[in-house]
């Protein structure tokens, strides 16, 4: 038996950063998160029309571009990870959330520049992953494309006749909405709470993204109403012909921050 004043710890590294450990919410949480965000939208709408009118003019681009070049099997999966880079481009709107939460000044200085905090360096290394997954995911669509139709490229209109009317373009839209939803599902719990956190904290990005991970597992039931409100919405908002992700994805993004301080934020280090 082992005495235990000869027990002996190794010193701990001057880089050891302790892991953040979540905050349990409910769902009262989650709808006071979203008042909190629709109220800053309010407050700062100028910068929310910005953000919003950013996403309106991407996506259209987005979706223009797959039509000309006859990529109709591609606009669901560019839309859906563009849209992943939602979490990264609201750093402005966290910035302006943190600021009004923690009575300091909000310029637009501030919002803009929002991805220099604490260097920059590691915002700018979850951007790089960010990137790598929206084209592994591009990948992955068009590989299932290429199984169903093979590698010749097909029209929208005449993809989306084969989806409604036939078994196979049924089983291809199937197996892309798993697949979209399996990586959407692992994007999304690795960032809503990371970028947040990269803003709020001088912490490096592997301690961010598991965090982030960690919360969503913790706060699992929460979290998946919140990931079906963000796709609801956003879902609702391209079918306004985008016009309504103006004032969708600003608000959530508000939220977003709003939720990352009551789960995160004040959370005590393990």
């Amino acid at each position: 038996m082992v005495d235990a004043s000869e027990t002996r710890w190794l010193p701990v590294p001057e880089e050891f950063a302790p892991m953040p450990v979540a905050r349990r919410v409910t769902m009262d949480d989650l709808w006071a998160s979203i008042r909190a965000g629709l109220a800053d939208y309010n407050k700062h709408m100028a910068y929310g029309l910005g953000f919003g009118l950013f996403y309106v003019v991407f996506g259209a681009a987005v979706v223009a571009t797959c039509l000309a070049y006859d990529w109709g099997h591609l606009i669901f999966p560019a839309l859906s990870g563009f849209l992943l880079f939602g979490p990264f481009a609201a750093l402005g709107l966290y910035e302006i959330s943190r600021r009004r939460q923690d009575g300091e000044s909000e310029t637009v200085k501030a919002a803009i520049l929002a991805f220099r905090r604490h260097g920059g360096t590691q915002i700018a290394l979850f951007g790089l992953f960010l990137v790598i997954a929206t084209l592994a995911w591009l990948k992955v669509a068009t590989l299932i494309y290429a199984l169903f139709f093979g590698l010749a490229p097909v029209a929208f209109d005449s993809l989306i006749v084969n989806v409604l009317t036939t078994g196979e373009g049924f089983r291809f839209a199937l197996t892309g909405v798993i697949a979209g939803a399996v990586i959407a599902g692992t994007i999304f719990a690795a960032s809503v709470f990371a970028v947040p956190m990269l803003l709020d904290r001088d912490v490096d990005v592997v301690t961010a993204v598991v965090a982030s991970l960690m919360a969503v597992r913790d706060n699992f039931r929460v979290m998946a109403v919140w990931g079906l409100v963000v796709a609801g919405l956003t879902a609702l908002g391209i079918m306004a012909g985008f016009i309504g992700l103006t004032i969708v994805l600003p608000v959530l993004g508000h939220a977003t921050w709003h939720l990352y301080a009551r789960v995160l934020r004040h959370a005590k280090l393990a």
